[in-house]
């Protein structure tokens, strides 16, 4: 496994919400929580395969759907340093809630919200049954890893959305066990995008037990959106993962707020939140101002509310410490809308240093918008109090 990061606990002054981080699963997830009428199926849908050659790929019914998933345990660090390794050998936090705790007392976070890598997957899984089991089984083991420090680590649950019916089950087991996430794919299900009648039993679940919905994209071709109709760069095989890493993400969350707003989703539960999660923010102040265009246009039936007020109201986007175009961006779409999120303990994250970067990044910015966006919007997010709860002695 890589090295422990070490150090003294970075020293912000205001507590700190990771918004989206992550964890690697288990390789023993489905053995030791799916129902055991469905364990076989389960470690036979989805799982992680490590490759004699080296590296790890993720499996989704019978086909490897991401070479190279190793690279979401190696917090922070470049391709080239894990050439060939496994998931297995990434950052110990990646794994144990113990370790993540004490690099987040490093960091100087003081809670988090942990979303899957690997499970993130769930609806591409094709038979329903299953992947309603493995929900079930993902969400269980998850409570179980926060519990380990319950006041700052926060379970969100996974639902297999391609089932609606047995989505809704799941929301309303979740929101009898304390959770106050659920995550949802920025992309299709089964063909039918957010804003499909299928789909409104969920909503008016989430809705009904105030759980926020995290609206999360992965770079996996599991299921069909913009990943889609990407094809590798010319001359370099196995790039089509760089280039939905780079490009879906943002593309995915614009088309999704166009679904949830256009498609009337946010006017009938006006106080259902949203959070579009891991791409970057600046792109939502040009799509704002292209809706708000078409929408003073008018012929658009189910959206009753401008998209800049339904923004404001009930919608909102996660940050990186790296967004050199922030401080502008807070003057377009608001203070109160902005979230940060880590991303650990996946590669493309800055760790250790993540919440030092962001603040450095911010530092043009009052005290104000700085605390709001590394902590307090993510309270009213998620409705879960934020208290200071960082060490401030070395980590060895």
């Amino acid at each position: 496994m890589m090295p422990s990061a070490t150090g003294t606990p970075a020293n912000i002054g205001f507590p700190v919400f990771d918004a989206d981080g992550h964890v690697a699963e288990p390789r023993t997830l489905w053995d030791e929580y799916c129902d055991p009428a469905l364990r076989k199926q389960a470690n036979e849908a989805l799982f992680v395969h490590d490759f004699e050659q080296g590296g790890s790929g993720l499996m989704l019914d019978g086909r490897c759907i991401v070479p190279g998933v190793e690279a979401v345990t190696f917090a922070g660090q470049n391709p080239a340093d894990f050439l060939g390794k496994h998931w297995g050998d990434g950052y110990p936090g990646a794994f144990d809630p113990a370790h993540r705790l004490r690099d987040m007392d490093l960091e100087g976070i003081d809670l988090a919200m942990i979303f899957p890598s690997a499970v993130g997957a769930i609806g591409g899984v094709s038979d329903f049954a299953t992947a309603a089991a493995m929900a079930r089984a993902y969400n269980r083991w998850m409570l179980d890893y926060c519990a380990t420090d319950p006041a700052r680590l926060y379970p969100v649950a996974v639902v297999p959305l391609q089932d609606p019916a047995a989505a809704v089950a799941e929301v309303e087991w979740a929101a009898d066990r304390g959770f106050r996430c659920v995550m949802v794919r920025a992309s299709r299900y089964q063909g039918r995008a957010h804003d499909h009648s299928d789909f409104e039993r969920f909503y008016a679940a989430c809705d009904h037990h105030d759980l926020a919905i995290g609206l999360h994209p992965f770079p996996f071709p599991d299921v069909d959106w913009s990943q889609s109709i990407l094809p590798d760069l010319a001359g370099a095989p196995g790039s089509h993962i760089l280039m939905a890493d780079m490009l879906s993400l943002p593309l995915d969350n614009m088309l999704t707020m166009a679904y949830v707003m256009f498609g009337g989703i946010c006017d009938r539960h006006p106080q259902l939140p949203f959070a579009f999660l891991e791409s970057n923010a600046t792109w939502t102040a040009s799509l704002i101002d292209r809706m708000e265009a078409r929408f003073d246009r008018g012929n658009f039936p189910l959206i009753k509310t401008p998209p800049s007020e339904i923004l404001a109201r009930q919608c909102f986007v996660s940050v990186e410490g790296d967004e050199k175009s922030l401080p502008p961006l807070v003057d377009l779409i608001g203070e109160d809308v902005l979230i940060w999120a880590s991303d650990f303990p996946h590669f493309d994250g800055h760790f250790p240093g993540a919440v030092s970067e962001a603040v450095e990044g911010m530092e043009a910015l009052p005290e104000r918008v700085q605390r709001k966006v590394l902590g307090e919007n993510a309270t009213r997010l998620f409705k879960i109090p934020l208290e200071p709860r960082v060490r401030n002695a070395p980590i060895a």
